[in-house]
Parts: C-alpha cells; sequence; structure tokens
C-alpha cells in the first residue's frame, strides 16, 4: 500500500509503502502533476505501476502459515479492469479480500477465500500546453469476513449400536 508522504507526490514517494496488516481496512492517496504534454500511453502503466509497487504477488496464502509447495493453500488474485475504449488512466487500484473463519468454534483461524483487485480509471484531463493539470489516485485494501453464523452441534447426530449376546434372554424363552 502507498504511504502517505508530507509532499504527497507519487512518484517522489513512489518507493516508500505501508504493510498492510490483515482484517484493518486501509485508505491512502497521492498526487500526480500531469503535464499539458504529457502521452497517455506512458502515463497510464507508471501510473499503475506505482500504484501497484514492486513485486505485486499473483498468489496469496488462503493460511497464515501456507508453504509454498502446498498448491491447494494459495489463493490466485483476480482483477476487475476493463479496457478504456479512449486514454484513460488509471486512478484507484482497490484490494478486496474476502475471508472465512474456518476450525474450531473455540479458536476458529482466517482463511482466505477469495483476493479481487478492481483499478477504476478516469480520462486523461485535457490541459493546455505549458501548463499542468494535478489528478488524485489513492489505493485500498479492504477485508469482508463472509464466515456464515456457527452453530454447535454434531454434524449427524450419533446412533447407539447396542449389541445384545445371542442367548441374553435365554431362561426366559
Amino acid at each position: 500500500m502507498m504511504k502517505s508522504t508530507p509532499v504527497q507526490d507519487c512518484f517522489r514517494a513512489e518507493g516508500s509503502r505501508t504493510p498492510v496488516l490483515f482484517g484493518y481496512d486501509m485508505v491512502s492517496g497521492c498526487k500526480v502533476s500531469i503535464p499539458g504534454s504529457a502521452e497517455c500511453t506512458l502515463l497510464a502503466p507508471e501510473i499503475l505501476r506505482v500504484l501497484k509497487g514492486q513485486n505485486f504477488p499473483d498468489y496469496v496464502a488462503s493460511f497464515g502459515d501456507s508453504l509454498p509447495q502446498n498448491g491447494p493453500d494459495w489463493v490466485q488474485i483476480s482483477y476487475n479492469s476493463t479496457k478504456p475504449a479512449t486514454c484513460e488512466i488509471p486512478v484507484s487500484f482497490e484490494v478486496h479480500v474476502k475471508w472465512t473463519k474456518y476450525g474450531s468454534l473455540v479458536n476458529p483461524q482466517a482463511k482466505i477465500k477469495s483476493v479481487t483487485v478492481t483499478v477504476r480509471t478516469a480520462p486523461l484531463p485535457q490541459v493546455e500546453p505549458g501548463s499542468e493539470s494535478i489528478v488524485e489516485i489513492f489505493s485500498s485494501v479492504s477485508f469482508v469476513d463472509i464466515s456464515a453464523p456457527a452453530q454447535p452441534g454434531y454434524k449427524a447426530w450419533p446412533t447407539i449400536e447396542a449389541h445384545l449376546p445371542f442367548d441374553f434372554f435365554f431362561p426366559f424363552v
């Protein structure tokens, strides 16, 4: 997640990031100065690179202690973005993490079910040559608990399987 700085210039504070803590929703933003001579095809990928940061993963661990060799323990990050018809620049990078409680009722563990990244775009502002426009861009992380309410009980009611010896009623029969 981008780290807010006093300067608020996205390209100056490009390397500084704030760690994301599980369960805490976060929003951060900065500003981009767009000169009148800016080329949209060059500017849009640069802004997206700043929003994503270095080494943005393709997968996240579903549990906190998932090992890299356990493939089913990892969740692929899906992207919700559309190809803009005209030249548009990214203005927000939103990460939505859906998780559930897994395991015992006394001490459930958090299990990530899905991670979705949404990149929102806006048209490049028209700026006269020699002047510049300032655009605010944001990144956010939100955690959504999708757990069903826990109900104590048995998965199936227990059955009694009592077997009496063959000659149990012998003197009475």
